[in-house]
């Protein structure tokens, strides 16, 4: 009985659920790149026209864009990983019908971006990591054919998955005992959902396009994971990550006043610089995950590494 009762409030609590990520991809992608020395031996590379077959589909109305470069340009490696790690995020991913449960991830690219892990792991939804090691596998075709444009581009999309994956609530949506505290009253569990996301993603965002400086720095001092499957990666990085996600929602919920109360909620900037330990407590958990944002990252990046000396040692360059 209980267990069909609790089943029903997390099925209710994910089909509310926005599809969000880490704001700030392609900054923090920068930060990072800007240290690899071996990713700007990748220059005057030649952007070239899309020739792939990907299997999987697309937002119908979603045509393939060159953001800033033309066929026949050249271009290096930093700047189209992060001018395109941001690329799964502009609308490739909406409106697809992709799985009968997809409306419990908020839709079609809820499904893509998210990967929910429930009641210890007995029911998972969605599939990021999956997109993970699609997209790798086209980079590695891309790579092949000596298009490094596309190889480049295609890790960027994958990248992309990754790093969605170390943001909490994209590994669990929020707390049970919130949602059963709240399961007669729907508006207002929609309203708590939206507003711990979007907050949270605010926050985050604000901290980076204002370089403050211990973001700045823990994304920059974070040690490579070690990546030796794309796929297994992005599952192991939602594991870690889902582990935060009530302490967030905790936090939250004393340091913004009215969060769990107001629809559309905003939260006050003048918090987001504001010194208070409570502050402090709440940093402590979004660094702890943005140093798995960008542990991952270079990890994958060293990945990447491997597999070019391997291609570039067959080829003789």
């Amino acid at each position: 009985m209980w267990k069909k009762v609790t089943l029903s409030i997390f099925l209710i609590i994910l089909f509310l659920s926005p599809a969000l990520s880490w704001s700030a991809h392609r900054e923090m992608t920068e930060i990072i790149l800007k240290d690899l020395d071996w990713l700007k031996k990748y220059r005057d590379i030649t952007v070239t026209a899309y020739t792939y077959h990907d299997t999987s589909p697309y937002n119908p109305s979603y045509i393939i864009p060159y953001r800033g470069e033309k066929i026949g340009d050249k271009i290096d490696a930093i700047t189209i990983i992060t001018r395109y790690v941001t690329e799964p995020d502009m609308g490739m991913d909406e409106n697809i019908n992709l799985n009968s449960m997809q409306k419990l991830t908020g839709g079609s690219s809820g499904w893509r971006h998210q990967y929910y892990i429930l009641f210890g792991g007995t029911l998972k939804l969605g599939e990021a990591p999956k997109r993970i090691i699609h997209f790798w596998n086209l980079a590695k075709e891309a790579f092949q054919k000596n298009d490094y444009y596309w190889g480049f581009r295609f890790f960027a999309y994958s990248l992309h998955y990754l790093q969605d994956l170390t943001q909490p609530f994209h590994a669990y949506p929020m707390p049970l005992g919130n949602a059963i505290v709240n399961i007669f009253n729907l508006e207002k569990l929609i309203a708590q959902g939206e507003n711990h996301h979007y907050t949270l993603e605010d926050y985050q965002e604000w901290q980076i396009i204002n370089k403050n400086p211990i973001y700045i720095q823990t994304i920059k001092k974070a040690q490579p994971h070690k990546v030796d499957n794309p796929e297994e990666a992005g599952i192991k990085a939602a594991w870690e990550a889902r582990k935060d996600a009530g302490k967030l929602w905790e936090i939250q919920s004393k340091y913004f006043p009215r969060i769990n109360d107001n629809k559309n909620y905003k939260a006050p900037k003048e918090l987001f610089s504001k010194p208070s330990q409570l502050r402090e407590e709440y940093d402590k958990i979004i660094l702890h995950n943005l140093e798995n944002f960008a542990g991952w990252t270079k990890g994958y990046l060293e990945f990447l590494k491997i597999t070019l000396d391997k291609l570039n040692e067959v080829s003789g360059k």
